[in-house]
Formats: structure tokens, sequence, C-alpha cells
């Protein structure tokens, strides 16, 4: 309970999803688009040394209709040698160019969009939930989600990673009662049926890796087995129960697989409260039943770091994570709060009862002109959470990003960008820092 009320505090001072760390998509009005760019200079931590770039870049956010686009176009340029940084630009520079292209918004009738992926979400979230794409800033992809709704049925669907095999499913349903005389009774009308089936292609997907210990090498090696793809399927049911004008209330039931391992459970509530004028809110409170090899949210914000990491001296996988995953009982609970395009706030925790690794934490925070002439942003993102203490630290389990700006005129803003995330190198994922003072301009139309 003290890290779900400290979950609620603290996302009043984080925001922005960390995965979407790059440049998070701006809170723009329906129609609205935005040009922004500008210079600075970027310190960047990798391999051992911190290297200092210029930056000039210009980052659209352009809206047409139902369309949407989002375009990086940055360049940083080395101050020793005058060279544009080759891991911006090397193994396919038009992923890092491309941030999204879109159609409509999700739970719209027709929702599309092709690009990297930073909080996409399967039903209501128990088998694939925030699952980003783009492993770190120098690793960017892209992927596609497609969901179409039929009113009387329909489908959400995902694809990971176009460059090579990866996470791909999607997530069928129907409402029963609309090819009934039922289907316009208000609430009931909007039962619903869903079933989930998601795999991971990669070729690392099922690796598990079992320590061996000797005397040469010392400490040990490792012995890896593959059992092949991570596939996981699933079965839900939702019900709408309340619906009145400033309130709708759903509750959901989800049943999960994972094949060949363990299977869980969840319960939920999803309120929001649509009706307070320039204000909204939303509420998820989730119990679940967790049993042995059996991890919810399996597919979540971390899982590309995460899915198979080699190193010198111990590895990591989340299949090995999910072998020895025990059983118990546990809560998520997400709040979300927004002010027209003043700020947003969001905070959600899960935790399961005896498991070190169970606990998962996301906070996102934007207060672009809450403040007068001050803007900021910022995201948490932390798995594997052993305790009150341990929930908010810097390592291999954390990822940060921050804005803090001055705004001298509406269309100008003279502030830093601080980033803890990941550089793939040799393989594997190292931690990178980034400090990014700038000089940038807004223009909205």
């Amino acid at each position: 309970m003290r890290i779900l009320t400290a979950t609620f505090l603290a996302s009043l001072l984080l925001s922005a999803s960390a995965f979407a760390q790059n440049y998070p998509k701006p809170m723009l009005a329906p129609g609205e688009s935005q040009i922004a760019g500008g210079l600075g200079i970027s310190w960047i931590n990798e391999n051992g040394e911190t290297t200092p770039y210029y930056m000039i870049g210009v980052m659209p956010d352009l809206q047409f209709g139902k369309i949407g686009v989002g375009l990086d176009l940055t360049l940083r340029i080395s101050t020793n040698s005058g060279k544009i940084r080759k891991a911006d630009w090397s193994n396919g520079a038009y992923r890092k160019i491309i941030r999204y292209v879109s159609w409509g918004q999700k739970h719209d009738p027709v929702y599309a969009k092709v690009g990297q992926l930073d909080m996409a979400t399967i039903g209501h979230g128990f088998i694939v939930y925030n699952y980003s794409n783009s492993p770190s800033y120098d690793d960017r992809r892209i992927g596609a989600e497609l969901d179409l709704d039929f009113t009387r049925f329909g489908f959400e669907t995902m694809y990971g990673d176009f460059q090579q095999p990866g996470v791909i499913g999607g997530r069928g349903y129907v409402r029963p009662l609309k090819f009934t005389t039922l289907a316009d009774i208000p609430v009931i009308g909007g039962f619903e049926l869903g079933a989930t089936y998601v795999t991971d292609q990669n070729k690392n997907s099922g690796v598990f890796l079992t320590p061996v210990y000797t005397v040469l090498p010392p400490g040990g090696v490792f012995v890896t087995h593959d059992e092949g793809a991570i596939s996981e399927y699933g079965f839900d049911a939702g019900l709408p129960i309340l619906r009145i004008p400033f309130m709708d209330a759903d509750l959901y039931y989800d049943y999960a697989q994972i094949h060949k391992f363990g299977h869980g459970s969840a319960a939920g509530i999803l309120i929001d409260f649509n009706g307070l004028g320039i204000a909204k809110a939303s509420v998820k409170l989730e119990h679940q039943w967790v049993g042995s090899q059996f991890i919810p949210e399996y597919f979540d914000q971390f899982y590309e770091l995460n899915r198979y990491v080699p190193g010198d001296s111990s590895y990591f996988s989340k299949a090995t994570q999910l072998e020895n995953a025990p059983g118990g009982q546990g809560w998520y609970g997400q709040l979300t709060i927004s002010l027209l395009q003043n700020f947003q706030i969001i905070g959600g925790y899960r935790g399961i009862d005896h498991d070190p690794n169970g606990g998962l934490l996301h906070l996102e925070t934007r207060f672009p002109s809450v403040v007068p002439m001050i803007a900021f942003s910022a995201g948490y993102d932390r798995w594997g959470i052993q305790g009150f203490k341990d929930a908010f630290q810097l390592d291999q389990r954390s990822l940060l990003y921050a804005f803090f700006g001055y705004k001298p005129y509406p269309f100008m803003t003279v502030g830093f960008n601080y980033y803890w995330t990941f550089i793939p190198l040799n393989g594997k994922y190292e931690v990178q820092k980034r400090i990014e003072p700038r000089v940038m301009f807004n223009f909205s139309f």
C-alpha cells in the first residue's frame, strides 16, 4: 500500500513514457499541428566515455484530419571531429526519422499506426500492456498497430518489428447482444467477449539459462536450452455497468495461459470521468491471481530489453524469469488525470505477493503550461521492485526521461533533457546517460 500511495504522489513529479523519451508526442488539441526545432549540445555517455555533440533538429507533429505524422530530423555533430554521429544514422536511418504515421486514436472505430510503438496495449492489458518496440534511443524500430471496430465485432492487432521476427499478436472480440433484440438496451448491450493470441518469433524469446558452478572458469558457466517461441493466449469478458453524463464504468475479467508454462487471471474495474468540464480522469483497479510460471503483462515496456541479456559473468532472459516465477496474488492500480493541453498525470503500479521481482512501476507527468513561462515533463519506469526503498533507483532496471524549460516567449523554450536509457553494445544493452541543453522553438497551427 505504501508503494501504491507513493506511486500516485510521485506521479505529480514525473512524466512522458520513459520509452517515448526521444521526443514525447506533444499534448495537442484535435486537428492541431506543431513544428518544434532547435539547437543545443548533447553529452552522451558511450563506451565508458562522455562525448559532446553539437545538436540541431526539427521535430514536426502534423495532423491532417485523422492522419498524424511525427518525424525526428536531428543531427548530432562531434565537437572533436566535426562528423555526424554515426549511431544516429546507421542501421536504417529511416527508423529514427519516422516516429509515427497514424490514423485516428486508440478506441476509435478505425485506428492505425506505423512507427515506434511506445504504449501498445491489447484488450485490458493482461497480456500486452505499455509495450514498447524500441528498446533504446539508438535502436528505434518500425512496428504497426491496426484496430477495427464494426460495433458488433472487431479486432486489435500489433506487429513489433518489420526488420526482424519479433512480437506479433491480436485480439478478436464480439458483442453478442448486438446480434439480438437486446442490442439497444443501455449498458448491457455492450457486453463483450474477446480472445487474444500473442507470440514472440525472435530467436532468443525462448532461451533459458541454467547456472552450472565449476572451478574453471571461476564462478561457473551458463548452459542454455531453447524452448522456441514464447506464446500466450487468453480469453476475456467485459461488461459496461454504468453510463451517465459524467462517468463510465466497466467491469472485466481476463484469463491467460503461457504455452508450456503457467496461467493467471484478473478481475478489474475501469472508471472514466468524462463530464468534468476541462478536466478528465480515469481509474483502473485490478486484482490478479497468478499461478507459478506466469507473469502478468508479460509483454510490457521492458520486454525488448529483458528478452535476452548476455554478459561476461552473468546472464538474464525473460524466459528464465518466467520459469522461476512463483505463484501468488497481487494488485494493479493506475490513475490518469488530464486538463486540456495544460497537464497530464499518470501513475501505475503492480505488485505480486511472494514475488521479489513482481513489482512494476510506471509514472508520467507533463506540465507544458501550468506554471507561467515554465515547461516540465518527465517519465519513469522500473521493474523488479523489491520494496519501497527499491522503487526509486537508477540502474539496469530503470528508465528515466526528464525535461525542464524556461519560456521567455510563447514560441521559445530554453531548457535541458536528461535521459537514463540504454544503448546496444556487443549484443546487449548497456546503461546510457544523456544530458542535452537546448534552445527550442515551437509553432502550433
